[in-house]
């Protein structure tokens, strides 16, 4: 995992990079994970940063889970009445059983060497029937766009610490964690779309 001093240097700057590194998609992703009434229910914005999730989405009780102080400092600026940010670790999630319907996690999935470890704590929090979000760069088997993944964002981006798996990989850590996958789609190229079910 990156280590969270990383982005306390980056923060200032970070959603700017991130839109520009998302491709346009800065807003199409967001918009396809948060499609759908989520306003009678307990969401988890994992990896939130500044709140690219937390502080859009429509929900009755809404948690940013990061490790970077900054980030959550900057995120902190959007009050919202019904969230809550909690300064925590994604592998060992500070939440009891079933606690969320929806976990969301974007633009992080690569940061994480275990990220199956990750969705199984997702798993393990949502409720039954709820569903995890991804949107995150991938490793692409075009060899044009697996060239951009592994020199642009693996090394001026990422300096060479990331993590990105293939669609069947994802399929595989999905199913493994239990999860029944919903939709697994690459989008431009270099980035993954993830929806996956607990089942009920």
């Amino acid at each position: 995992m990156v280590a969270p001093s990383f982005f306390e240097k980056v923060a200032p700057v970070y959603e700017f990079l991130t839109r520009m590194f998302m491709l346009g998609t800065f807003e199409s992703a967001r918009d396809r994970m948060l499609n759908e009434d989520t306003s009678a229910f307990s969401v988890l914005d994992l990896c939130t940063g500044t709140g690219y999730i937390a502080n859009k989405i429509e929900a009755k009780r809404i948690v940013g889970l990061d490790q970077s102080v900054q980030m959550m400092a900057l995120n902190d600026r959007t009050k919202r009445p019904n969230k809550t940010l909690v300064r925590g670790n994604a592998y060992h999630l500070p939440f009891e059983d079933g606690e969320f319907e929806r976990i969301y996690c974007s633009s992080a999935s690569h940061e994480f060497k275990l990220f199956g470890k990750v969705l199984a704590e997702c798993f393990r929090t949502l409720k039954p029937g709820g569903k995890v979000a991804v949107y995150d760069i991938y490793q692409p088997k075009n060899k044009f766009y697996s060239l951009i993944v592994n020199t642009i964002y693996r090394y001026p981006v990422e300096h060479n610490i990331m993590w990105v798996h293939t669609l069947e990989e994802w399929r595989k850590l999905l199913t493994e964690a239990g999860f029944e996958v919903e939709e697994l789609e690459a989008v431009r190229g270099v980035f993954v779309f993830v929806r996956a079910r607990k089942p009920a």
